[in-house]
């Protein structure tokens, strides 16, 4: 008995066109890019003047813009020369601030708080978090929650404190 090579080959192609034409072909979703970066900066400034010079000034190593916000690496904002609003990243959305990881707010009187999350209102000028903080002044030591500071007025406000006082 003897097999002819040919009509193997035709019963091959035969088995094959059958199961291409049997199996529908399947739609492929559109893969789109969730990206929405627009530009990427280094060494990223923003500065408010006014008569007498530069009033307030943001600096951070990185900075990446998208379509509504700016997205911060190691933040400095100084705010009247006086204040320093320091922080390992931040969102920068409209008129807030939102300061994450190691967020740390400084007075040049030996003022300063220190707390993991903090809401910045640059309009207004008010600090906020509902998270722990520590604030030190001096030799004193406050911890509490639920900070708010209006950098303007100086007047704090927070919850469950607990106070070390040395006079």
């Amino acid at each position: 008995m003897v097999f002819r090579v040919e009509y193997i080959l035709i019963l091959s192609i035969m088995v094959v066109g059958f199961f291409i034409f049997i199996e529908k072909p399947k739609s492929v979703k559109l893969v789109e890019s969730n990206s929405t970066k627009e530009f990427f900066f280094k060494n990223f400034s923003l500065l408010e003047i006014d008569e007498n010079g530069i009033k307030n000034q943001l600096r951070a190593e990185e900075a990446t813009k998208d379509k509504n916000s700016f997205y911060l690496i190691d933040i400095n904002i100084t705010h009247n020369k006086i204040y320093n609003i320091l922080s390992k990243k931040a969102i920068y959305i409209k008129d807030y601030i939102q300061l994450k990881d190691s967020v740390i707010l400084k007075r040049g009187d030996e003022f300063q708080f220190s707390t993991d999350d903090l809401n910045y209102s640059i309009k207004d000028k008010i600090a906020h978090t509902d998270r722990e903080f520590i604030l030190q002044m001096n030799q004193n030591r406050i911890k509490g929650s639920n900070l708010y500071y209006n950098i303007e007025t100086k007047e704090i406000t927070a919850k469950n404190i607990e106070a070390s006082i040395n006079y």
